[in-house]
This record gives C-alpha cells, sequence and structure tokens, in this order.
C-alpha cells in the first residue's frame, strides 16, 4: 500500500515538472481584491497537508517572508531613531545656555556633533519612509505571484485526482459486481444445505441425524 501511494506521489510530481505551461491570472482584478497574506492564511497552509511544497513555493514564500520581515525592521528603526533624535534636540536645547551665553567651546562641538547625527537621522527617516511607502506594495505583488503559483501546482493535482478518482470508481464497480457474485454464491450454497439437511431429518430422523453431523463435523 505504501509503495503504492509512493508511486502516485511520484507521478504527480512528474506531471508538474513535465508542464511548462504557466496560468497566469489577472492581477489588475486580484489587486482590486482583498487577498489575505496567503503564508498567514490556514486554509493556504492546509493545502500542503497532502501535497509536498515545491521549490517554486518555496521561494516564492521565503520572499514574501523576507519582504514582511524587512517591513518589520524598518518600522522598529524608524521608531528607535526618532527616539534618539528627540534626545538630541533635548541635549540642544539643554546646551543653547552654555553655546550661546557663555560661548562654551565643548558645548559648542557637542551641540555641531547632535546637529549633524541630526541631519544623518533625517535623511535616514526619509529613505525608510520612502522604502515603508513602497513595501505594501511589493508585499501585495508577491503575495499575488505566489497565489499564481499555488494554484498551478495545486490544480495539476486536482487534475492527477481526478484521474485517478475515475480509476478507482471503475475499481469500485468491478468490487460491486464480484462482491454481488460471492453474495449470491454463499446464499446460493446456504440455501442447498438448509435444503439437504432438511431432507435427510425428514428421510432419517433427528437422532440419526445428529450422528451424522458428530461424524461429519466433529
Amino acid at each position: 500500500m505504501f509503495e503504492f501511494l509512493k508511486r502516485k506521489a511520484n507521478s504527480l510530481q512528474g506531471i508538474i515538472k513535465k508542464s511548462n505551461t504557466k496560468n497566469k491570472l489577472d492581477k489588475k482584478v486580484l489587486r482590486k481584491n482583498d487577498i489575505s497574506l496567503l503564508i498567514l492564511d490556514e486554509r493556504w497552509n492546509s493545502l500542503f497537508k497532502n501535497t509536498e511544497r515545491t521549490s517554486e513555493i518555496i521561494v516564492s514564500e521565503d520572499k514574501l517572508k523576507e519582504l514582511l520581515k524587512l517591513q518589520s525592521r524598518l518600522l522598529t528603526e524608524s521608531k528607535e531613531i526618532s527616539l534618539h533624535k528627540k534626545d538630541l534636540m533635548s541635549r540642544i536645547i539643554q546646551l543653547t545656555k552654555e553655546v550661546f551665553d557663555k560661548n562654551n567651546e565643548d558645548a559648542k562641538k557637542e551641540m555641531s556633533s547632535c546637529e549633524k547625527e541630526i541631519k544623518q537621522i533625517n535623511e535616514r527617516l526619509g529613505a525608510i519612509e520612502e522604502e515603508i511607502e513602497n513595501i505594501p506594495d511589493r508585499i501585495k505583488e508577491a503575495n499575488l505571484e505566489l497565489l499564481e503559483v499555488t494554484i498551478n501546482i495545486v490544480y495539476y493535482k486536482i487534475r492527477f485526482n481526478q484521474k485517478r478518482i475515475k480509476e478507482l470508481e471503475a475499481l469500485i464497480e468491478d468490487a460491486k459486481s464480484r462482491l454481488k457474485g460471492y453474495i449470491e454464491e454463499k446464499e446460493t450454497l446456504a440455501e442447498n444445505d438448509t435444503d439437504i439437511y432438511s431432507y435427510f431429518h425428514d428421510l432419517l430422523g433427528g437422532e440419526e441425524l445428529e450422528k451424522l453431523d458428530k461424524e461429519f463435523f466433529g
């Protein structure tokens, strides 16, 4: 049984690998729909309970995961450096009296350093903001790519399964036919035995029949 299932699984993989036809989805239409993130969708994940993830699925899945990780990292970095910028600006305010009232050179150097760092933070925040704005579209595109790959893989499996279902239906019909024959044979034999037993019971009597039963059937 396990060998049979293994052969069928290999056959399915062969169908998938040999096919060069790719079903292209109308992404313009899909972009208007609210397609959930597949890797977070329990129903999508359940598609692979009995179907192995192909290399194409794994690559597309990893691409989507990396984009989500990047989005998370950028948001975290933006929050952290914004807090640091706030601290730098507070420090500049603290240094103002030393710089302008007391002409403190050390305070001037520290203020200049703070201002330089704030400038760098502003540049980085601008770059992060630009990336963060683009990421949702990139995530949506990667999600649609994963959906496209999934459909190609899963529909090949459906086609394979439908072929096997037809084979099984034929086997079931054959088994039903043979089972019907077995039942009819059993009923005929049982009926014959009953008729024979009844005849000899009437002919010989119960006592003699009991002796025959012991002799032939123990």
